[in-house]
């Protein structure tokens, strides 16, 4: 399984691509529909769009990609409610924008399986940053959205969010193989091993 990350440079969101055999999963579409494309080899299908959490930085450019590929949208349960909610999607505070989008085709919830190409993604619910957050974890890597970053985590002063949750998330995520690379909605990958250490909200400094 191979996952290719394109950053959205206005808010310096990450979208990423993974593929696995003749298949392929958009996460978070904020990038370009054309840098999707680019990307897509011939004979490789878009079968997912998948989200990590409904706020407005990872769904820029969401309308025009379901349009382009006709692929379904899956979400986590917490958060597919905030698909018609401005206030949650943050469109409203942030820019007094009052838009939704049609529902997702699949919720998800802990511990399903996406199956994709010969391999598969299990999801990992993470509430904190949002009610619906979730991770993707695949046998080498895992796409963590806002909720863990190599350094910091995703805020949980927004609408929906909970510290304390967030709290709860992160201790699941130790428990993770410590060799998965860590792939977060902003900023760079890292190992999980290095992120536990460094990061101030995984190693108890904070």
């Amino acid at each position: 399984m191979e996952i290719k990350m394109i950053r959205e440079s206005g808010t310096s969101a990450n979208s990423y691509l993974i593929v696995s055999g003749n298949e392929a999963a958009l996460v978070d579409p904020s990038a370009p529909v054309n840098d999707v494309k680019k990307l897509l080899a011939d004979g490789i299908t878009l079968r997912y769009i998948l989200l990590t959490h409904v706020h407005f930085d990872h769904v820029l450019t969401l309308e025009e990609t379901r349009i382009a590929f006709c692929a379904p949208l899956l979400v986590g349960a917490g958060d597919a409610d905030a698909l018609s909610d401005p206030k949650r999607s943050l469109f409203l505070p942030f820019f007094g924008e009052r838009k939704t989008f049609d529902p997702a085709d699949r919720v998800l919830s802990d511990g399903d399986l996406i199956e994709l190409g010969s391999g598969s993604l299990r999801v990992v619910s993470t509430p904190g940053h949002t009610p619906g957050s979730v991770c993707y974890l695949a046998d080498t890597f895992i796409v963590t959205g806002d909720t863990l970053f190599a350094r910091s985590i995703g805020r949980t002063d927004f609408p929906g969010g909970d510290f304390r949750e967030m709290n709860v998330s992160l201790e699941k995520l130790k428990e993770l193989d410590g060799s998965l690379t860590v792939y977060p909605g902003h900023e760079g990958p890292d190992v999980l091993d290095n992120v536990i250490k460094f990061n101030p909200y995984m190693n108890g400094e904070l």
